[in-house]
């Protein structure tokens, strides 16, 4: 985020040394952890994710205001009909409410915008600064 980078947290939530990168192991124990199904193993985990980046992917960028659930599952306590000091519950710090609301966005701040820049695209490590200089497999689109 404007040329820093932030480096990645440990997810403390699952235990001591949980990790800090995704392995079949974390997303399994991430599950467990809040209750859920565990349908990223169902599906394969990461060999079948492995699989699939090798078919070729496409990068995608989208907004959009979410009518059903007022993207509190991004940044609130969701699901509502569940207390927020359960694992899992509490995903960030904005208090949802009628200004989560889409209508009331539109309404306050009708004239947001997002402006998608410098992103760029390349092998894991290959998009940040190495001691020799810039890294040339990696590209701005």
């Amino acid at each position: 985020q404007d040329g820093k980078v932030i480096e990645n947290s440990e997810a403390s939530i699952l235990g001591p040394s949980a990790g800090s990168s995704i392995t079949d192991e974390f997303c399994t124990k991430q599950k467990d952890s809040f209750l859920d199904s565990d349908d990223f193993a169902a599906k394969g985990g990461l060999k079948q994710m492995g699989e699939a980046l090798d078919r070729g992917m496409v990068l995608v960028l989208s907004l959009w205001d979410d009518t059903d659930v007022n993207m509190l599952w991004l940044d609130s306590a969701y699901p509502t009909d569940e207390p927020s000091d359960k694992p899992g519950v509490l995903r960030g710090p904005c208090p949802g409410g009628s200004s989560s609301e889409p209508e009331y966005l539109r309404k306050t701040v009708p004239e947001s915008h997002v402006t998608f820049s410098q992103i760029k695209v390349g092998t894991i490590g290959s998009t940040t600064q190495s001691v020799g200089g810039r890294r040339m497999e990696s590209a701005f689109v």
